[in-house]
Formats: structure tokens, sequence, C-alpha cells
């Protein structure tokens, strides 16, 4: 299998989607077909497909819903022909490009695979329909439908077309029928009770006082709506007051750090230009002198490590914006990007609130623990610097006691 192939498709799929996808394409963009790419690879690679094939099956996972920056219906011709012109681009073979397009013609809709590949693909398609995430995944397709077609889907309609896509669906190979089918029926379970519940409510708001009762619950609402919103206010000012607080101490720490850069650079010019050539006249003050120069040097080391800016890769991928990985609030990570995708990342991040808030609590960590690195090199650089300096001064006073007839003319002249 050819990975580079398939590290230029991925890159090409995620550019496309980034640069003509639609705001709208809640659950048809990039990370349905990143999603969809990796369970085809986790079924091919339990049934132990060979790797020409398997490369030809990732290849149609990533482009089978590309066709959807241009349309919904006839999206699969869409997808045929730019893998076609991709692929020819990049000197693929005639053989794998035919197989490649007919995985993509197997993801159409009513499903009828042909052989283990197609049938790979097409479980690969649907398999978050045997997983707990799946209510996420219909409110996204939901909401999409809702947008692109400009239009409310009533719950209960939505609900009862889910009961019969369910009832139509059905895993092909023996792995996926293992892995999801059970989860399958318990979401199946799921969407059989809600339905219930919504049926229920429709029959309660027909009966008389309905309106009244329900004025009431939207009262109450109301006022945890508000207590929802102030405790969101209050926990973005404690964000804000906290990270400015760390700012101030994080400048604090770079100015205690300046001044014993001053301060012991002072202390090595005098040793270095008046006090080393006049030992070879009094070789008493030789050990004084080095302790000194010994402690001015490491206190300098300790404070310039503070103050040392830690240079990061400044990049990030596609990959790390969906597993959430990446802190977008910080610089270290996106100054080498390009103004577009970094303007993507943010806002894929502003579309999560809980993305967002891991962000500032990352933001809010790191920024701790390069304040407590800070701070222990510091306190090692000031006590280091206190104790070396008190025995200096001790060691130069044993050594003119020692030495009634030192002349200090010579060395502050």
């Amino acid at each position: 299998m050819n990975n580079g192939i398939l590290s230029k498709v991925k890159e090409f799929i995620g550019k496309t989607f980034r640069e003509k996808g639609s705001s709208d394409s809640f659950y048809h963009n990039f990370t349905h077909t990143a999603e969809v790419a990796k369970a085809a690879e986790e079924i091919a690679n339990a049934i132990g497909i060979n790797e020409n094939d398997k490369e030809a099956l990732l290849i149609a996972s990533w482009f089978h819903d590309i066709g959807h920056i241009q349309c919904c219906e006839g999206h699969e011709d869409v997808g045929i022909e730019m893998a076609t012109k991709f692929l020819k681009e990049n000197n693929y073979a005639d053989e794998g490009i035919t197989k490649v397009v007919s995985l993509i013609n197997a993801t159409r809709m009513p499903r009828d695979p042909k052989n283990i590949l197609e049938e790979i693909i097409c479980d690969a398609d649907l398999h978050h329909l045997g997983t707990s995430n799946f209510e996420v995944k219909g409110n996204l397709f939901k909401s999409e439908i809702e947008a692109l077609n400009s239009c409310q889907i009533a719950e209960a309609d939505w609900l009862k077309n889910n009961l019969k896509f369910f009832n139509q669906h059905k895993f092909y190979t023996e792995y996926a029928k293992q892995r999801f089918e059970t989860q399958k029926n318990i979401n199946y379970i799921k969407i059989e009770k809600k339905l219930k519940k919504v049926n229920k409510k429709m029959e309660e708001e027909k009966q008389p006082g309905f309106e009244e009762k329900n004025k009431e619950k939207k009262k109450d609402k109301e006022k945890d709506s508000v207590k929802v919103k102030d405790a969101g206010r209050s926990i973005e000012t404690m964000f804000r007051n906290t990270v400015r607080t760390h700012v101030d101490f994080s400048s604090m720490a770079d100015t205690k750090a300046n001044i014993m850069i001053s301060v012991n650079t002072l202390i090595l010019t005098i040793i270095v230009s008046i006090m080393i050539r006049k030992l070879d006249s009094n070789p008493h003050l030789i050990i004084p002198t080095a302790m000194l120069t010994l402690t001015s040097l490491v206190t300098l080391v300790y404070a310039i490590l503070v103050t040392r800016p830690k240079v990061t890769r400044g990049i990030f991928t596609e990959e790390d914006i969906k597993q959430k990985k990446v802190n977008l609030l910080f610089f270290g990570n996106f100054h080498k990007m390009t103004l577009k995708d970094f303007s993507w990342g943010m806002k894929e991040m502003m579309k999560d609130k809980e993305f967002l808030y891991d962000n500032m609590i990352m933001d809010f960590y790191y920024l701790g623990q390069v304040l407590g690195q800070k701070y222990q090199k510091l306190r090692i650089c000031y006590t280091f610097f206190m104790y070396g300096l008190i025995i200096s001064v001790i060691a130069f006073a044993i050594a003119f006691i020692l030495n009634p007839g030192t002349d200090l003319g010579p060395l502050i002249e």
C-alpha cells in the first residue's frame, strides 16, 4: 500500500472541504469522512484485506462524500469525477481508479454491494448507527437537512423516519455485525422510547388547561436560563481574572530575573577587568575571587533560563482540531500557520463551546506550568546568589585577616 497517495488524498479532501464546503454541512463534512475512512480501515484490517485493495478502499472512503460540496442528490457522481481527475494527475493505475469508482458507486442508496470491498465501505459509511454517539450524529444530519432545505422537521416525523431507516438497514460484513449490531439495537430501542414520549407529549398538548401549565414551565425555564447565563459570565470572568493574574506573575518573574542578570553581569565585569589581573600579587585572594565568580556565573545562568523563550513548532493539523488536542489560544501553536488555516481552526473551536472551554483551561494550565518552572528556577537563582555572596564575603574577610599586610591600593586603583 502506498501511504504517499493516501496522504495526498487526505490533504486534498481536507483542503477541499475547508475552501469549498458549506457552513451548513453539519454532517457531511471532513469529520464524517475521516470517521468513515477510519472505520473502513478497521474492518479491512480485521477481515485481512490485502494492501492494494485496502488502498483503493481508503481512497474511495475519503472521496465518497466530497460531492456534497456541490450537491446532495447525485453527489456520488461529483465525487467520482473528482477522484478520477485527482488520481490520474497523480499517475494512479487505471485498474485502481476503476476499483475506486466502483466503491464510491456502492455507497448510493439503496445499498446493494457486490463484493467484500463494497460491503466494507457500506458498513463503514453507516457504522455510526451502531455507536454510542448515534444521537449526536443524527442531530447533525437533521440540522444539515433543515439548513439546506430551509425547513423545520417535526421531531415525531424525524424519529419515525429513523425507525424506518433502521429497519431497512443492515450490516454486511461479519466483523461489522459483531462490532456494531448490539449497539444498533440499543439505539433502535432508544428511538422507540423517545418517539413514545413525543407522542405522549403531543397528546398532552391537546388536553384542556395545557397552555396555562406550559406558561408556568416556561417561566421556570427562563429563570433557570438566567442562572445558566450568570454562571457562564462568572466562569468567563474567573478565567479572565486568573489569566491576567498569571500574566502579571510572569512579568514579575522576568523583572526579578533581569535584576539578577544586571547585578551579576556587573560583578563579573568587575572581577574580569580589575581583580583577576591583581591576583598575581595577592595569591591569597584567588579562592574568594573564584567563589564569587562561580556564584555570579551560576546565578546568571539560572536568571537567563527564567527569561529564555521556548520555541514551539507553531503549526497544527486538522486531525489536532478534530481530536481537540491543540490549544488555539496560545500563539506558539499557530505562529507558522496561514491566516486562512488559523481562521478555520478558530471557527471550528467557536462552534463547540466545550472545545472552547477546554482551550481556555488548557491555556490556563500550561501558563501555570510555565510560571511554576520560572519561579522554581528563580528561587534557586536567588538562594544560590544569597548564600554564595555570604560565603564569598566571609572568604574575603578570612583572607584579609590571615594576611593583614594586604595592600588594597592596587585592587582599587
